[in-house]
């Protein structure tokens, strides 16, 4: 089996990334980028889910926006967005696709009902024209969620069929964007960001149904995460090819997930690198040379928090339970404490480059008491308008306060070796 070709944008050994996931509102897709820059992020991950739902947007996210009809694409409102994202952020990600539902309505009502060299080809589509100004391109927005979604709208979850498609979907994109453009645009694109929920009470998807899950590590053990991706395209690869086996370890060369329990759960951050160190999923070339995660950006999702929360002060008011910015703080201290740790093995450090906070700037009708940073909103009519100012919350708050304290604890060695030399 090949060795992956790996991101040049992240390197180990460089000072930790702080990163958000910011979602794109109108009528001015820039909106926040000033706000969220000032709390000391390093990088956005550009995604259009809900832009649809703001003066001027379109649905289906990213590809129904930029070809609302499924024709020619207008890239004018993503080169803005792109640009100022340059200005603003050492490195950006954007999401081609996103979730499962977020494919043009003429296409149909999911990714399942796209074939995969139509998905590839908007993909590759993506990658030629922003591939010198973008550092990632995860195709899927939390690709393990899909089953979820898919039990919710059909009473029964993702079968072989659903699950292979996906396969097809990943291997089509990545083969095409390496035919086409070679193997740096090849080494920009991961297959999704991932989510772990293993032991949450309840996640409130933004379509506003509320799944109970299972229980068990969504990030290990689900449909769809990243072993039983590499899994099946091991067994749909037959007489010796190597084909969806190559590229869904390419694709997964590059992991980025967050931990979406709320408070309820004892489950942090540090809990689930450790789970993937147990899995033996990321990349030693003496220790786990069979493991396929050479780079991972771990981090954690504020929503499930707010939903706890909102739900508890109407049942049990007289219960306290941790703000979102509380759970931030954490998460992040298991964070740091894994990474501290002297039982986590020193090439495992290596392999993590970063945080992310999932998200960093969101409009308020979806949940944005659990984001860093949100929009004046106006509704007019059906549509919603999203302006200046936009204000930091106390999760922002929290958040760039974490950021600092880390800056700040890198500095102080080189300030000291400065004193001792003087």
């Amino acid at each position: 089996m090949d060795e992956p070709v790996l991101n040049p944008s992240f390197c180990a050994g460089s000072p930790l990334l702080f990163a958000g996931d910011y979602e794109v509102v109108g009528p001015d897709p820039r909106l926040g980028h000033r706000e969220v820059a000032g709390l000391g992020v390093d990088m956005i991950f550009i995604h259009y889910h809900h832009r649809h739902e703001f003066e001027g947007g379109h649905p289906r996210g990213l590809w129904g926006s930029i070809c609302p009809d499924g024709g020619r694409p207008d890239w004018s409102e993503l080169d803005s967005v792109v640009r100022s994202a340059k200005r603003h952020f050492s490195k950006i990600a954007l999401y081609p696709v996103g979730w499962a539902h977020m494919v043009p309505q003429c296409l149909g009502e999911t990714v399942l009902d796209v074939d995969p060299e139509v998905i590839a080809d908007w993909v590759l589509m993506v990658v030629e024209r922003y591939g010198r100004d973008v550092d990632l391109f995860p195709i899927f927005y939390e690709l393990n969620v899909f089953d979820l979604f898919f039990q919710a709208t059909h009473g029964q979850p993702y079968g072989q069929r659903q699950r292979e498609h996906i396969i097809e979907c990943l291997t089509c994109c990545a083969e095409k964007v390496e035919s086409r453009l070679g193997q740096h645009a090849l080494a920009k694109l991961t297959a999704a960001t991932f989510v772990e929920l293993t032991q949450s009470s309840f996640y409130w998807m933004s379509e506003g149904k509320l799944l109970e899950l299972p229980r068990g590590s969504t990030l290990v053990d689900g449909p769809l995460s990243p072993p039983d991706l590499v899994t099946l395209a091991d067994q749909m690869d037959t007489a010796g090819r190597v084909r969806h086996g190559r590229a869904v370890r390419q694709l997964l060369h590059t992991l980025v997930f967050w931990n979406a329990d709320d408070s309820g759960a004892a489950n942090f951050v540090g809990d689930d690198i450790r789970r993937l160190v147990s899995a033996n999923v990321i990349y030693d070339r003496e220790e786990n040379p069979r493991g396929f995660i050479h780079t991972l950006l771990p981090g954690w999702d504020a929503q499930p928090q707010n939903t706890y929360e909102y739900l508890l002060s109407r049942m049990v008011p007289e219960m306290k339970v941790p703000s979102p910015s509380d759970c931030l703080e954490l998460h992040y201290g298991s964070f740091e404490s894994v990474m501290k740790s002297d039982d986590l093995p020193s090439w495992v450090k290596t392999r993590i480059v970063g945080f992310v906070l999932d998200d960093v700037f969101k409009c308020r009708k979806q949940s944005g008491v659990t984001s860093a940073v949100v929009p004046t909103e106006s509704v007019f009519g059906e549509l919603r308008t999203a302006s200046e100012p936009a204000y930091v919350t106390p999760i922002g708050d929290r958040y760039a306060q974490l950021i600092n304290y880390q800056r700040d604890a890198l500095a102080e060695p080189i300030i000291r070796k400065e004193r001792i030399g003087k």
